[in-house]
């Protein structure tokens, strides 16, 4: 007989059987492991077969211009490991900064005048000042460490002199 759960006066059967004799609580993670396996023995043979396919029929040619850093026909400048200036990374903050306030302020005084319906003008008034302000004191002290200066001179380390 069929294990039984009663719930409110009625017998339902057991969704989880118990686990048959000799049987692996971890047995689903064969099948997992072989699906795996397969589909990575799949891709692999899928990939060979296409670059197989292009060099022997498209006769593509291997030219030391392939190798390049780039393909664009300029040839490099210099070597492709250098140390990245970081202006344009904190550049490039600032412009996500100030984007990602823009985008969070449409739709907050598009709706502006359902607030001041609601009565609660001022407090959204207040909140988008302090959202606004304190992203503009952010961009004052970025002003002020000289970040935004473009043509600024580059200071060495003490460790890093010659």
């Amino acid at each position: 007989m069929a294990d039984k759960v009663a719930v409110d006066g009625a017998n339902f059967p057991l969704l989880m059987s118990p686990m048959p004799a000799g049987q692996s609580n971890f047995a689903e993670y064969g099948s997992i492991a072989v699906v795996f396996l397969l589909t990575i023995t799949v891709v692999f043979t899928l990939m060979t077969l296409v670059r197989i396919i292009t060099r022997v029929f498209s006769r593509i040619q291997t030219i030391p211009g392939k190798f390049s850093t780039y393909e664009c026909g300029e040839t490099p400048v210099g070597p492709a490991w250098f140390r990245f200036n970081n202006r344009f990374y904190l550049v490039a903050i600032l412009f996500l900064v100030f984007d990602v306030e823009v985008a969070l302020m449409f739709p907050i005084l598009a709706h502006y005048t359902t607030f001041i319906r609601d009565g609660v003008g001022g407090a959204a008034l207040l909140k988008i000042a302090v959202f606004a302000g304190t992203l503009a004191l952010g961009l004052v002290y970025a002003a002020k460490k000289g970040d935004l200066a473009w043509n600024k001179s580059v200071r060495l380390d003490q460790g890093d002199q010659s």
